[in-house]
């Protein structure tokens, strides 16, 4: 670079580079088959203008966006809990969001989001989770359609009005009529899904694929506002945990952080804070810190729980890992940011969102350098030490880790299993948990792999 004395004229041969929003958020969400005809219009010449002539609906791959009016453009007239959920997230301080829209059965909607076995090897992915996971900086998966068709299943049945009375005559009995019970109404293009079956199948594909990221997961919690405060709580273990009683016994969910209760918005309508809860978190990763809780933080819109939980419910919602949403003097807030793991002395240190979300970023961030290394064929001069080293000096010195000095904190421990190939064994103390991570890098056969270890 060359600078002028006076630092008015500069020249340079680089240009500024953007840097990737610290964490991304990925929505998967049903395309509007039952749209208004004035709206399926304006998506199709969107479509057009997007070039998806073919596919008015943009269906089956991951698209990005930067903006709301960006999405809006992409599909106008979209008014579902995807489309919502997404304004709310840029609304709330995202910066870029990915979306995948999927077609399936009606009868079977969770088919189209995830499938019930492990795709195959080498198979090009289907079901729009599947897709999600592809995403390589997300760190985010949000499903605000799959919320609004397990609330289905919750709401109580609607109360039929007495019947109007009748006039003082004599009627044979014959002419008494009987009013039927009503069913449980269904929200319109929705079928009824169970909570449980959407973790688990979720969970299980977070897993085997992408264990640096995190499902946010609004449970239908609070739409039933007959139910006691023992049979809310009772309730939301069957969400999280299915047909078996709670107990210390029952399996956890490490990638899911459970939100409850829905919210009400400034129409009065039923919504989800998943969108709100990614935003705030996609935003306090920028200014503070992807590690930092959002615990006591308000959410940024004006929404409201949709039922007050009591103190002594939020305590019990917290014991079975959910994070409760609740009334504060700054507005609504979130309770604790935590995962959905049972608050038992195994558990406890593990269960803190902000330490998940810390190593599902250094997972990332170390898995896109690697990659790098191996195609630079860098990996036996000793700078990639020197990398690792700055890389987790910046942390510490931003307060991510926990230790007088550098060294308390992590432990880099290099290996050389293969020609060609070199492995480190990173140990992590990153306040409230203690984590390891394992990087190999081959330049032999060009791959890189990571595993955590609990």
């Amino acid at each position: 670079m060359l600078v002028s004395p006076n630092h008015r004229i500069s020249l340079s041969d680089q240009q500024p580079v953007a840097t990737a929003p610290a964490l991304e958020a990925v929505f998967v969400g049903d395309a509007f088959a039952d749209a208004r005809p004035a709206a399926a219009v304006e998506a199709r010449a969107a479509a057009t203008a997007l070039g998806f002539g073919n596919d008015p609906a943009m269906t089956g791959r991951p698209l990005a966006f930067a903006s709301a009016a960006a999405f809006l453009a992409a599909f106008p007239g979209d008014d579902s809990w995807l489309s919502l959920a997404v304004q709310d997230y840029f609304a709330a301080g995202g910066q870029r969001a990915w979306v995948v829209r999927v077609e399936g059965d009606p009868a079977r909607p969770l088919d189209a989001y995830v499938s019930q076995a492990p795709a195959a090897a080498g198979s090009l992915p289907e079901t729009g989770v599947d897709i999600a996971l592809q995403v390589p900086t997300a760190g985010l998966l949000v499903l605000p359609d799959l919320e609004y068709a397990c609330l289905a299943g919750a709401l109580p049945p609607p109360r039929v009005p007495p019947p109007p009375a009748a006039p003082p005559v004599f009627r044979p009995a014959a002419e008494f009529v009987k009013v039927p019970q009503a069913a449980a109404p269904l929200p319109v293009g929705a079928k009824p899904v169970r909570p449980y079956d959407v973790l688990t199948r979720v969970s299980t594909a977070l897993a085997a694929q992408r264990p640096d990221m995190l499902l946010l997961f609004a449970l239908p919690v609070g739409a039933d506002q007959t139910l006691s405060v023992a049979q809310l709580i009772a309730r939301a273990a069957i969400y999280l945990c299915g047909d078996a009683q709670p107990g210390p016994d029952l399996p956890s969910l490490p990638w899911v952080q459970a939100l409850a209760p829905l919210l009400r918005d400034l129409a009065g309508g039923i919504a989800t804070p998943s969108g709100q809860v990614a935003g705030v978190l996609a935003d306090a990763a920028e200014s503070d810190g992807i590690w930092r809780s959002i615990a006591g933080r308000a959410l940024p819109l004006g929404p409201t729980p949709l039922r007050r939980i009591e103190s002594v419910a939020l305590d019990e919602l917290r014991q079975i890992g959910v994070s409760a949403l609740r009334f504060g003097a700054g507005g609504t807030l979130l309770d604790d940011d935590i995962l959905a793991l049972r608050d038992v002395p195994t558990n406890a240190a593990r269960r803190a969102g902000g330490t998940r979300r810390l190593m599902g970023w250094l997972l990332r961030s170390l898995q896109a350098f690697g990659e790098q290394l191996v195609f630079e064929n860098v990996l036996d001069d000793g700078r990639v030490e020197l990398i690792l080293l700055d890389l987790f000096d910046e942390l510490f010195r931003r307060g991510a880790l926990v230790g007088q000095q550098v060294s308390d904190a992590v432990t880099i421990t290099r290996r050389h299993p293969a020609p060609n190939t070199v492995e480190f064994d990173v140990a992590v103390n990153a306040a409230v948990a203690v984590e390891t991570i394992r990087l190999r890098f081959a330049d032999g056969s060009l791959t890189s792999s990571y595993a955590v270890a609990a």
